[in-house]
């Protein structure tokens, strides 16, 4: 056993005391964990944002052609509604990062939320435009 105060070796393993300074033995050193620094960068960020955006276009896409073979045949009507939520999803994973994007650009919150809720999708054109732009 090894005293964690002054370093010395001691020999009996049942002791509670060190003999040498006195300190005791049970109680743990605490370890000092140092704080990491996440480092942001902004181009993987952009590049992230763009593969989100090109998902939700593929999607609105998608919803279309769906509709459409909704209506032809009416039937399907599920894999429209799937489709459908797909592209909301998408569209709510897209506006979560155009958010981090704007905090990181030291834009307003306010100004993003009502251009992006206000007039949904030209909203969301209009911010990924604005904040992919270096």
């Amino acid at each position: 056993m090894i005293c964690y105060q002054c370093g010395r070796q001691i020999k009996r393993e049942f002791s509670k005391f060190c003999n040498h300074c006195g300190s005791n033995l049970e109680i743990n050193p605490k370890k000092s964990f140092a704080k990491k620094e996440v480092v942001i960068n902004v181009d993987d960020e952009m590049d992230r944002a763009t593969n989100l955006f090109l998902l939700w276009n593929g999607n609105i896409v998608a919803t279309f052609i769906f509709y459409i073979i909704h209506i032809v045949t009416v039937s399907y009507a599920y894999l429209f509604l799937l489709v459908m939520f797909m592209c909301l999803l998408s569209w709510m994973l897209l506006l979560i990062k155009l958010h981090d994007l704007n905090i990181n650009k030291h834009g307003s919150t306010r100004e993003f939320i009502l251009t992006n809720l206000g007039i949904p999708v030209i909203g969301t054109f209009y911010s990924f435009i604005k904040l992919t732009q270096k």
